[in-house]
């Protein structure tokens, strides 16, 4: 069906005449369905906004209430710069604080962590072990370590050190901008290529031991941990959760240098630190192997994602955009950047928005879909699949999220698709509109990041500032309002006539 374009005047209480731009194209989806009539003749027109990146110093929360994932790695380009991220957390002691024996060996201490990773790329070897009437294979799957940003194939080396900076509690509100004191180097290791993943089962297929997960097992050494814990055997520091982190306050997984690698993130609540020891007592004649397994990633222990940014290679149109951002007319480019990068907001024409009010009450129009469409301005490394907004003016979920998130349907953000949206994101915000035109809701600013929100065990969103923007550290660059027609930012809306 042939666009039509038409002039439209519309009453406008400030008397200025405003075009807007029509469609009898039937491009609504079933946004709204049963909510308004007439949805096979849906027509279009747009209002203008301003749209401008701001700056959020650098910082966002990042702690134990805010942090699904910890994200470790380096990335620099010529658009945003450099970014760096380390993780920090508490250890406490093992379920059972028991260290058996008056004498201990310790053989060998073992961090691990489970990054994400290529699920249905993984290639499978094995082992053939002969024994005592049964043979057993072991097997080896290794998987692709999925980053973010950069290239795995060289590995990133990584420090693991003690840290003297208490993190407080899993209440504390932590900021990455947080200046934590790095103490001694526990273990260093080379992070990259693949996830490793063993299993053993007899020549008849039977069970012996499940596919670990996949992950990355660093060691730290071992004469550290003699010294300074299984030495202090009865020491008041050990007698407790609340003085051990007051005297191992934890540690920090970092990058070993600023040079640009990878980010990748891994779950927080699957890292394990596993001293592996032998002991016995005084009299004894020999050594029983034992497992010490301090306790991680627990309601209890706090955690920091720690990240820092260069700005210095950044582009000279961003460094003018965080100084002094156009908040009158916009801007041609937005500048998105996770983990604490800055953001977008975006303010609707009031005029507009107060003739399209008009309309509604009173020449009988149905807003069917109100979406923001943003076109991808620049490339820099892989692409999110979400980004997100909320009411930045009152800090809360925009309505989209807490009244139409359960209609049939209705996606406030769907998700990026190389095939179905190659160069456009998109956010629905119909219920938004809807509510400033029908029932006088105040025109508020939005503000747009990277990420999406955050959900509970339960399905339910948890707080509009709990969001994988915490650590994820994807950038993205849109075209603005004050930029060509057809790549413009501007507000979309359909609507069918009663």
């Amino acid at each position: 069906m042939n666009i039509l374009k038409s002039n439209i005047k519309l009453l406008i209480l400030t008397g200025i005449s405003i075009t807007f731009l029509l469609s009898c194209e039937n491009d609504s989806t079933d946004i709204g369905a049963g909510l308004i009539p007439d949805q096979s003749k849906g027509m279009k027109t747009t209002v203008d906004l301003v749209a401008y990146t701001v700056s959020n110093n650098d910082t966002i929360r990042a702690d134990y209430s805010t942090l699904t994932n910890g994200l470790i790695g380096v990335y620099e380009d010529n658009v945003f710069g450099k970014s760096k991220a380390s993780f920090n957390t508490q250890i406490r002691l093992a379920a059972n604080h028991e260290i058996k024996g008056n004498i201990q060996e310790v053989d060998s201490v073992v961090l691990t962590i489970n990054p994400s990773f290529g699920a249905s790329l993984g290639t499978v070897s094995s082992v053939l072990k002969p024994g005592n009437g049964t043979d057993t294979l072991k097997y080896t799957t290794k998987y692709p370590l999925t980053s973010y940003l950069g290239s795995t194939e060289t590995p990133m080396p990584i420090n693991v050190n003690r840290i003297n900076t208490f993190l407080e509690t899993t209440s504390s509100a932590l900021y990455s901008n947080k200046v934590v004191s790095v103490g001694d180097l526990l273990g260093t290791a080379s992070l990259g290529g693949t996830l490793t993943s063993i299993s053993i089962k007899t020549s008849g297929g039977a069970v012996v031991t499940t596919e670990s997960k996949p992950g990355y097992r660093i060691r730290l050494d071992p004469t550290y941990f003699k010294e300074n814990f299984f030495n202090k055997k009865g020491a008041p520091e050990l007698s407790n959760d609340d003085l051990f982190v007051q005297y191992f306050k934890g540690i920090r997984i970092s990058p070993a240098d600023d040079r640009s690698h990878f980010m990748f993130d891994f779950s927080r609540s699957t890292m394990t630190l596993v001293a592996y020891y032998k002991y016995k007592n005084t009299n004894a004649d020999n050594f029983v192997n034992a497992t010490y397994e301090f306790t991680m990633g627990n309601e209890f222990n706090s955690e920091l994602g720690e990240y820092t940014f260069d700005n210095s290679t950044a582009s000279s149109q961003l460094k003018e955009q965080l100084l002094n951002p156009n908040i009158t007319q916009g801007e041609s480019k937005l500048f998105l950047q996770g983990m604490g990068g800055p953001s977008a907001i975006i303010k609707l024409d009031e005029t507009q928005i107060s003739a399209i009010r008009d309309s509604v009450l009173h020449k009988n129009w149905a807003i069917v879909n109100a979406q923001l469409k943003f076109n991808v301005a620049e490339t820099t490394g892989t692409k999110p699949i979400y980004i997100y907004g909320y009411n930045s003016t009152k800090n809360s979920f925009l309505p989209d999220i807490t009244s139409f998130s359960s209609l049939s349907g209705y996606n406030f953000n769907p998700p990026y698709n190389t095939e179905i949206n190659p160069g456009y994101y998109i956010l629905n915000i119909t219920q938004y509109v809807k509510s400033i035109v029908e029932k006088n809701a105040s025109n508020d600013l939005i503000k747009v990041g990277i990420g999406n929100f955050e959900k509970n065990s339960s399905d339910q969103y948890v707080s509009y500032v709990k969001t994988t923007r915490a650590y994820q550290p994807y950038r993205l660059v849109f075209y603005g309002n004050n930029e060509t027609e057809d790549k413009k930012l501007k507000l979309e809306i359909t609507y069918t006539k009663k």
